[in-house]
């Protein structure tokens, strides 16, 4: 198949990397694929081989850019990422010039400013990674015909050592025997930290040399005066971005992820993919991860922003042996239901079948 994807977004975010980890695995089944992003953007340097195309700094030139792209008479796929991206698309060809379907892609669960875009017959379909999402998305009338769930995935290679000394137990000056918390955030409001932080002193407030750790990476600020106010200046470790999240996962004893929102964290797929038991929170797409109590749970879950049951959560984990080894157990189960392979076949099939509802594909 002929396929354009192009993303607005000149970040690494999750979404951003999802759109190339797209991108990667459908040129590697044989597709011809074209991966446009803006001339900003941050997304090559996380692969520099990768055949990038580039957007043009103004955003009213991207309709040609994206035109002249597409085959002049081959079918083909135009699927967009990201707000500004999919506004585009909405008016790209909606007097449909070219053999061509188009989707747009949403990765996050606040309900739209302006639902009109999604309203446009310019664009045939909609993908969403979180059963959320397509709930918003239906609120505002779209058809569930119009709507396919595609979680999101995490290639092999993202969750995999890489030889860094740096990131070791003993270099981050954490006893090898005591157990181990990891939290990948950010430091942004809504992703919970200072509630974590909160959680941790109280589940833990002796800070001895045996006490629990929690190491939190992708930090930034300054954590440093909460940390002192609760007492925590031992027990809790902020680390800054790293790319190196296999050795930081392989380390630790189980994950948390304390967000107020999200839709389909990535971070909390690579721990399940190397069999990490978790705590989350109930937000967006985060149970359909992790599971409830009656669906092989990969570990457990809280109410957003409860310091009290988190707490309460973090001392289950710690301190109860047969919980974590069935939480990682049902972790690595739960992993691969969200392997690369999974999502490029979902994809594929996607595509195809709109290909062949515009009588563009023949029917097998």
């Amino acid at each position: 198949m002929n396929i354009v994807l192009f993303t607005s977004s000149s970040n690494t975010s999750g979404g951003a990397r999802q759109a190339l980890y797209l991108a990667r695995g459908l040129a590697s089944r044989g597709h011809s694929v074209s991966f446009f992003v803006p001339a900003s953007s941050a997304l090559p340097s996380l692969d520099p081989d990768f055949p990038f195309r580039f957007l043009p700094v103004s955003v009213s030139a991207w309709k040609k850019t994206l035109t002249e792209a597409l085959p002049a008479s081959e079918p083909a796929v135009l699927h967009s990422f990201h707000n500004a991206a999919l506004k585009l698309l909405a008016l790209f060809d909606i007097f449909r010039k070219k053999p061509l379907v188009t989707l747009a892609h949403r990765g996050v669960i606040f309900r739209p400013k302006n639902p009109l875009p999604y309203w446009s017959p310019g664009i045939d379909h909609f993908t969403v990674n979180s059963l959320r999402c397509a709930a918003i998305l239906r609120g505002f009338g779209l058809s569930a015909k119009r709507i396919s769930y595609v979680p999101n995935a995490i290639p092999d290679e993202r969750v995999a050592i890489r030889p860094n000394p740096e990131l070791t137990r003993a270099r981050l000056n954490i006893p090898a025997d005591v157990p181990l918390f990891l939290c990948i955030s950010g430091d942004a409001k809504y992703k919970g930290v200072s509630v974590l932080m909160r959680a941790f002193a109280k589940a833990f407030p002796a800070d001895s040399p045996q006490s629990p750790r929690l190491l939190i990476a992708g930090l930034i600020q300054d954590w440093r005066p909460l940390l002192s106010e609760l007492g925590m200046e031992n027990s809790i470790r902020c680390l800054g971005y790293t790319e190196d999240v296999g050795s930081l996962l392989r380390m630790a004893d189980a994950f948390v992820l304390p967000s107020l929102q999200e839709s389909m964290p990535n971070t909390l797929l690579e721990a399940l993919r190397v069999g990490l038991p978790c705590i989350g929170t109930r937000v967006g797409g985060v149970p359909d991860v992790i599971g409830d109590a009656r669906a092989d749970p990969a570990g457990l879950l809280v109410a957003p922003g409860d310091v009290e049951s988190l707490a309460f959560a973090l001392r289950a984990l710690a301190e109860d042996p047969a919980l974590r080894a069935r939480a990682a157990d049902a972790a690595l189960r739960r992993g691969n239901l969200f392997t690369q392979e999974k999502r490029l076949e979902r994809m594929e099939d996607i595509y195809r079948k709109l290909l062949q509802a515009r009588g563009l594909l023949p029917r097998r």
